[in-house]
């Protein structure tokens, strides 16, 4: 159980990660006008965003601004339950995995902190944000806003997967190592072994 405390801890990161932009979807949804409105608040917003950028949200964002908030609530609640379902089955159900199930463990949380660093760093550049290493403008400003910070965690979140992926057993799992899993698991659990 000791060994397995780290790896809980980043887990635990991984859920708290997982429920921000579960409640960010969420939220977007429940007080409603997001797909709307997004096109005037890429419009006031974007003014201190780089003129590359800002070209971008023009020519394609902008104009399609209803289409781009319905993909970005979706995109929020798909990272956000990603994250917290792969975090739960790592976590409790890890050894009761046959090999497919545990790929898609990982490969689940690889490719949600992946899309969640794509939303973070366009959110960043949408909203003008000084660059993360730079010092704030004003003293009343965040060192790091989150849309910096995300990026960085998920990343973190995303190569832990990846190397796990890659030691992960290849071939073909026969249906004696799902049972003999199954046993495991099962025998752990009646001994209050998690």
């Amino acid at each position: 159980m000791n060994a397995r405390i780290p790896l809980l801890g980043l887990l635990a990161i991984q859920v708290i990660i997982g429920y921000e932009w579960f409640m960010s979807g969420l939220t977007k949804i429940v007080r409603g006008g997001f797909p709307s409105g997004l096109a005037d608040e890429l419009t006031e917003k974007s003014e201190g965003a780089a003129s590359w950028y800002v070209s971008f949200l023009d020519s394609v964002v902008i104009p399609n601004g209803s289409t781009f908030g319905v993909v970005i609530i979706l995109g929020e609640l798909a990272v956000g339950a990603a994250l917290i379902v792969a975090a739960a089955l790592w976590a409790f159900r890890w050894e009761a995995l046959a090999s497919r199930g545990r790929t898609a463990v990982v490969a689940a949380t690889a490719l949600a902190a992946l899309g969640g660093i794509f939303m973070n760093v366009n959110f960043h550049l949408a909203n003008g944000s000084a660059h993360p290493w730079l010092i704030p403008g004003e003293g009343f400003d965040e060192g790091v806003d989150l849309d910096s910070l995300m990026p960085a965690i998920q990343l973190v979140l995303a190569t832990v997967a990846a190397v796990t992926w890659a030691k992960l057993p290849r071939g073909a799992e026969t249906t004696e190592d799902v049972v003999r899993h199954a046993k495991q698991a099962a025998r752990r659990e009646s001994a209050g072994v998690a």
